[in-house]
């Protein structure tokens, strides 16, 4: 299996200093214990910084394994790494504001190792800090969100690629700057806007879809003039971000992270089963990817469909099955993961729409919920409507939403969608006009619409608690709504931390009785207490991790997640990951997932 690569910087490696005390082989024929301190230059332990670890090929379970340090500065990784390369371990320490200086290890025997990482401080945050912390150089809120909504959709911005185009603007001696880093920014939006189109256009043999319908950077020179006004520099240098809330990890937080190799573009993933399966949708293909937890070893299913399908939004079953809405008009599918076996019904009404269907209807338990009447219900981005399919027989209808006031003709794309506990009122959010509202199942009539105050804050994929409470990510201004859907009255607007990290999803904990909400632009989840309306932060290993959905495993409470860069050429990590809170909610069950 291809490793993502090593983690160590370049000046870890050159100044790597190891002492192996008892002589051992360079390559552990056992497996291996790993644990140690993390201090700064004077010894002093530094608490929940990130050390993560690119296991072996030989390596039964995850490509890569994260721990943080608990206020001692001590990290222990839970599970034992074989065919270790004992001289070279490629471990790697990440903790804003500090930089690896070296690692040494020492053992004892041939099956531990006790390790120390040097860290020192640096104000130059960035090589750590996310893409988001970039955009806090866009003081209007307005242009901000503007610039998220069109920017932030296929990959993070501005993110490693990005910045070293920068430089290379910046390096240009011309007698106009200005005009020269407008034109450059302007250029990479027709490149962009190119591989959007034939991202979109792959299905359709008349070509691209219409610009309001795909990730399309519309006001190309508006866009470019903000990059232009605010990336002047090379952008090689950052200081002064925080994560604007309190770390929520500790020394039991475990984060597994497994690769998809090869050319693809993952877009979500699942766990299910037992063994414990990580389900991976690569939508640049009509394959899903098995990937078992415990190995690590991988296969893939393709969906039945004669044309592109691009497996995209994954729902659980309440029976164990994963049911797959798709990227592009063809079919919804459900797997058996037992049988491995298929059913699909196509995306097409009664009447002969062609649906383009984002998310199916769910529960608080982010399970596939129907109505009374066995019907599954879905937002259709392509129609901006709502509409059901009968699983029994294959019929479909679709409702068209109502124009919103003042908001009309600016592509509205009806997107995220939840069902409330009664089963009788659907949610939906309209990512294009800053609006959201309810549809009534029994009398086939929207009800109520609310309309943000900014039409470009990009509420995306919703949540609902088991008391009804819904809540909604606002992707573009960087908010989450929480609203009570029984009593249609909005309880408080929050700005998350970073209001840069582009909220792309949020789901609800019915154990723990939190929201999860997943970041497209800021490397990190964040956690939302309802009783506290406080945040806290869970930091990802690496950058570029951007994360359009966030699932909680039933059994064992462990957060599950992709990093979700499209299009398939675009730079950025393809993985499935797991975390572990390590908060001891779910009990002596929430490791059960990976053992």
């Amino acid at each position: 299996m291809r490793r993502y690569g090593s983690l160590l910087p370049l000046t870890g490696r050159l100044i790597y200093a190891i002492a192996i005390s008892l002589g051992l082989a360079a390559v552990a024929e056992a497996a291996v214990e790993i644990d140690g301190t993390v201090v700064d230059l004077n010894g002093t332990p530094l608490a929940q910084a990130q050390v993560s670890i690119v296991t072996p090929d030989s390596h039964a379970g995850a490509d890569v394994m994260t721990v943080f340090t608990g206020d001692g500065g001590r990290f222990s990784f839970p599970e034992t790494i074989s065919g270790l390369d004992l001289a070279n371990p490629d471990l790697n320490a990440r903790m804003l504001g500090y930089e690896q200086l070296n690692v040494s290890a020492a053992s004892n025997s041939s099956s531990a190792m006790d390790v120390t990482i040097v860290m020192r401080r640096t104000s130059n945050q960035a090589a750590v800090a996310p893409a988001s912390a970039w955009l806090t150089r866009i003081g209007d809120r307005d242009e901000k969100a503007r610039f998220v909504r069109n920017c932030v959709g296929c990959h993070q911005v501005p993110s490693a690629a990005v910045r070293a185009y920068a430089k290379q603007i910046a390096a240009v001696d011309v007698a106009d700057p200005a005009t020269a880093r407008e034109q450059s920014w302007l250029a990479i939006v027709h490149y962009m806007n190119y591989l959007s189109g034939w991202e979109f256009g792959r299905a359709n043999p008349d070509g691209p879809p219409d610009a309001e319908h795909a990730y399309y950077v519309g006001p190309g020179k508006e866009v470019a003039a903000t990059m232009a006004g605010h990336f002047k520099d090379a952008m090689d240098e950052l200081s002064g971000y925080e994560y604007g809330a309190p770390l929520i990890v500790t020394a039991d937080t475990f984060i597994r992270e497994y690769e998809v190799p090869g050319t693809n573009a993952i877009r979500e993933a699942m766990m299910l089963g037992s063994p414990a399966t990580l389900w991976a949708a690569d939508v640049s293909t009509n394959r899903m990817y098995a990937i078992d937890v415990a190995t690590g070893d991988q296969e893939y299913y393709d969906v039945p469909f004669d044309g592109e399908s691009g497996p995209h939004s994954l729902h659980r079953g309440a029976d164990g099955s994963l049911w797959v809405a798709p990227f592009f008009p063809s079919v919804i599918a459900r797997l058996d993961p037992v049988e491995k076996s298929w059913q699909t019904w196509p995306t097409v009404t009664n009447k002969g729409e062609v649906l383009g269907i984002h998310d199916l209807s769910f529960g608080y338990k982010h399970e596939l919920l129907t109505d009374d009447d066995g019907l599954i219900w879905y937002s259709d981005i392509r129609n901006n409507a709502v509409g059901y399919i009968d699983p029994e027989n294959g019929d479909a209808e679709i409702f068209h939403a109502p124009e919103v006031a003042g908001r009309a003709g600016s592509g509205a794309l009806l997107y995220g969608l939840v069902m409330t506990s009664d089963r009788k009122h659907i949610w939906y959010s309209q990512l294009g006009i800053g609006s959201f509202g309810s549809f009534n199942i029994e009398t086939r009539e929207f009800e109520t619409r609310v309309t943000l105050p900014m039409a470009d804050s990009g509420p995306r994929r919703l949540t609902i608690s088991d008391e009804d409470i819904m809540y909604v990510p606002l992707y573009g201004s960087g908010q989450l709504v929480e609203y009570d859907t029984r009593a249609s009255k909005q309880l408080g607007i929050y700005d998350l931390p970073d209001t840069g990290s582009a909220p792309y999803a949020v789901t609800w904990d019915p154990v723990r009785k939190v929201v999860w909400i997943a970041t497209s632009n800021a490397d990190a989840i964040y956690r939302f207490d309802p009783q506290t309306k406080s945040f806290g932060v869970i930091p990802m290993p690496r950058d570029g991790a951007q994360l359009r959905m966030i699932d909680i495993d039933p059994e064992s409470g462990v957060l599950v997640s992709s990093y979700a860069n499209i299009v398939e050429f675009v730079h950025g990590p393809r993985m499935a990951l797991i975390v572990d809170p390590g908060d001891g909610a779910y009990g002596d069950k929430m490791m059960g997932a990976a053992q």
